[in-house]
């Protein structure tokens, strides 16, 4: 209000300097003739002037008056807005407050719906743990599907080329120059080129045990009539294998290729090259009539299990190769029995699956260690439950019954028990079966053929299998580690 104050006096005075100077300037510049008339105009204008000054000036007093009182209010405002002031910060106090506290309520409102949240979504993950799981096991049975169809693929496709692709004549044009004569001091036999990388060429020759047992001279004849002698790197007595060495062989005698027995299904026809009777170069043809035969031989401690064939497999020509239509080594003949195919229609062979696992051990180390477990059983039959009189069976009942355990062996040492021989009510003799073996490693055994398959192909002395036992009624499982068979002789 100062300021406003200042301005109008400001103001009057120049007003009134103004006056004063047209005052000096009419007095002194206008004509004599009108200066009476310029005069009275002038008093006149003065005069009004005057009257409108001292109008202002009343006006200007009000306003410094009302100035005052404007102060004044302006001072009352100043006090209000500090009341108020002072006021809203109380209450700004007070709504931070209230809004800390909101924050801190809306806080633990919100770890209460975060623990609810987590318990639903826990429940949730703990749903999609399980529909992963079942996708997973699916998955699994999918993928076994899929590896036995594609098995089912490779077998269809290795029958319809041996089919359709070859004959016996394109196998024995592919293989004969691999074969050879074995002749000992206590014999003669067959036998095959053989390398475990089939493209390379090491003088090693896969025959039977049998053709070389106690052999103290082995000479081998070649397709072209070239002789040589050989000595023994390794043989195994319960596989009939055995492995010579030559130093030298011609180089279109090369190794022959192994092929997959697993693969073999009855009525699958097979080719023999062996040398009969010493008659060398001989070709006979045949069928598949079983797989994974189980057989006791006189002669030879067979305990692997092997291929029953109908076709000829005469004296000389034991250890020879058999092969299927795309001259693949899928066996090793055997005639060193007197009820071979001479007698009774049919012989064996040993797979190609157990030469493969026993040569290479041969050669490495001179033998091969069978795995075993220490006991005995027998296979359930209808008949066989009939027979033995078995009281606590059903007649449907199979797998291999336990009738005896081997002391100090691996099945002793896991509890493997026996049956037990006892009398029925009407005193006639029965047994009661205490441990039936049913799987081993999940595979389902129903005779010692299924039994003496998976071991032979896929036990090692030392591994340790899973042995499924019905036990009284009642399924269990046991671990058992195989340990080592004796060695024959």
């Amino acid at each position: 209000m100062a300021n406003r104050t200042l301005i109008a006096v400001g103001t009057l005075c120049i007003i009134a300097i103004a006056i004063s100077s047209v005052n000096s300037y009419l007095i002194f510049t206008d004509s004599e003739q009108n200066t009476q008339i310029d005069l009275n105009e002038t008093k006149r204008k003065i005069d009004s002037i005057e009257s409108s000054l001292s109008s202002l000036s009343e006006q200007l007093s009000t306003v410094l008056d009302n100035s005052e009182s404007l102060n004044t209010l302006n001072q009352t405002i100043l006090s209000e807005i500090s009341v108020l002031e002072s006021k809203f910060a109380l209450q700004t106090d007070e709504l931070t407050r209230n809004l800390t506290q909101t924050r801190e309520s809306l806080r633990q409102i919100s770890l209460i719906k975060v623990q609810d949240d987590n318990k639903e979504i826990l429940s949730t993950i703990s749903k999609l743990s399980s529909s992963i799981e079942e996708m997973i096991s699916t998955i699994g049975v999918i993928n076994s599907n899929l590896d036995a169809l594609s098995e089912n693929v490779q077998l269809l496709e290795e029958k319809v080329s041996g089919t359709i692709t070859q004959t016996p004549i394109d196998v024995f044009e592919i293989a004969s120059k691999s074969v050879v004569v074995i002749r000992t001091d206590q014999g003669q036999g067959s036998g095959f080129m053989y390398s475990i990388n089939s493209s390379t060429t090491t003088n090693l020759i896969v025959t039977n045990w049998h053709v070389v047992e106690d052999a103290l001279e082995i000479e081998v004849e070649f397709y072209d009539k070239s002789r040589i002698n050989a000595i023994i790197v390794g043989e195994d007595a319960y596989s009939d294998i055995a492995v010579i060495r030559v130093p030298t062989s011609p180089s279109d005698s090369t190794p022959l290729k192994l092929g997959n027995s697993s693969n073999l299904y009855i009525g699958q026809q097979l080719v023999a090259i062996g040398n009969p009777l010493g008659l060398t170069q001989s070709l006979s043809s045949g069928f598949v009539s079983q797989v994974n035969r189980q057989i006791e031989l006189d002669e030879v401690p067979i305990i692997v299990p092997v291929l029953q064939i109908d076709l000829t497999i005469a004296p000389g020509s034991s250890g020879g190769p058999l092969f299927d239509l795309s001259a693949n080594v899928v066996g090793i003949t055997n005639a060193g029995t007197t009820n071979a195919g001479k007698d009774v229609g049919f012989n064996f062979a040993v797979p190609s699956n157990i030469v493969n696992r026993v040569v290479p051990a041969l050669i490495q180390q001179g033998k091969y260690i069978h795995p075993l477990f220490g006991f005995y059983a027998i296979p359930l039959t209808p008949e066989d439950i009939q027979s033995r009189n078995v009281l606590n069976v059903d007649t449907a009942q199979t797998g291999l019954m336990v009738i005896e355990i081997t002391p100090g062996f691996p099945a002793e040492n896991v509890g493997l028990t026996a049956g037990i021989d006892t009398e029925d009510q009407e005193g006639n003799e029965g047994y009661i079966a205490v441990d039936i073996i049913m799987e081993i490693d999940g595979i389902q055994v129903i005779d010692w053929s299924d039994w003496s398959t998976y071991v032979a192909e896929f036990v090692s002395p030392g591994q340790t299998v899973t042995f499924t036992i019905w036990r009284s009624g009642e399924i269990i499982l046991l671990d058992v580690t195989a340990t080592n068979r004796e060695e024959f002789r």
